[in-house]
């Protein structure tokens, strides 16, 4: 089994699951009991809890873990990062370090196609560019895009995302020069999955607010249903929209023609919580 590194992690539990089944292989006499003496935890129990999920990690028991291990300046950096973004409550404060994990020195090199599938989610233009990379028979240029994106985007942004969508092998160019679409998917790992998604549903929400003032009635559809329900049929709700989701996918594959792209949201979300009966104290006669 090789050494583990760091570097190639972006769920620290699996890191010290591998790292503890490392060390164990090279050392028969390493064990939970051993590492913990070693780190400065009083129980082996804690450490076992930590890989389980049942534990979190303080600033204080990283420190002793890192230390165990002997990890260096550059991997106590990342580990600890990596445990605050595992750990964060919210999407903001994943998205903080996360891009501070990316920022530090050396790893762009190993996370450079994780990084381009989180940005591809970072920015609303990415996918739109992708689906309009085809009119004007693949002849657009960066410039031509820009253009066309509405809101517009600036030439810079717009050549980024062509580098970024063919290193993502989205897009390519093919022997004529013309662009052409892969059907292949974003992808950018379980571990950041739920957090890029989280951004790009932000986004498309946030441009969907600003549709209600820029585009008038007849170039937009913004509606909305206030539902009282049972609970158990939200479920059911949520099987509906997809079929729809679907319908829309397959009236899109059958245009002849495309010349423009629409983007289509869809929330569903509590705006109280289910209501309990209370019991009646009321004795029958």
């Amino acid at each position: 089994m090789k050494n583990p590194a760091i570097f190639d992690y972006l769920d620290y539990r699996s890191y010290l699951r591998d790292m503890f089944g490392y060390r164990k292989e090279k050392d028969k006499k390493f064990s939970f009991r051993y590492f913990a003496n070693k780190a400065g935890f009083a129980s082996p129990n804690f450490i076992q809890l930590v890989f389980d999920g049942k534990r979190n990690l303080t600033a204080d028991s990283l420190s002793r873990i890192a230390k165990g291990f002997g990890l260096k300046k550059k991997e106590r950096e990342f580990f600890e990062n990596l445990v605050f973004m595992n750990q964060a409550k919210n999407h903001d404060d994943k998205n903080y370090y996360y891009q501070k994990i990316m920022a530090i020195k050396g790893v762009t090199s190993i996370y450079h196609l994780e990084k381009a599938g989180y940005e591809y989610f970072s920015k609303w233009y990415y996918p739109v560019i992708r689906e309009v990379i085809l009119f004007g028979n693949g002849m657009l240029t960066a410039e031509d895009i820009a253009k066309l994106l509405n809101p517009t985007i600036t030439l810079p942004q717009a050549t980024k995302a062509l580098d970024i969508l063919i290193e993502l092998k989205l897009i390519f160019r093919n022997q004529n020069g013309l662009w052409e679409v892969t059907d292949k998917a974003v992808t950018t790992g379980p571990e950041v999955e739920s957090l890029v998604i989280a951004n790009f549903h932000r986004e498309m929400i946030a441009m969907a607010k600003e549709a209600i003032e820029r585009f008038p009635r007849d170039k937009r559809d913004i509606s909305s249903l206030t539902l009282s329900i049972n609970e158990d049929s939200i479920t059911e709700l949520k099987r509906k929209i997809a079929m729809f989701r679907k319908e829309l996918l397959q009236f899109a594959c059958d245009e002849k023609e495309s010349n423009q792209v629409v983007q289509i949201n869809f929330q569903l979300f509590p705006v109280t919580e289910p209501y309990v009966k209370e019991k009646s104290n009321v004795k029958k006669i």
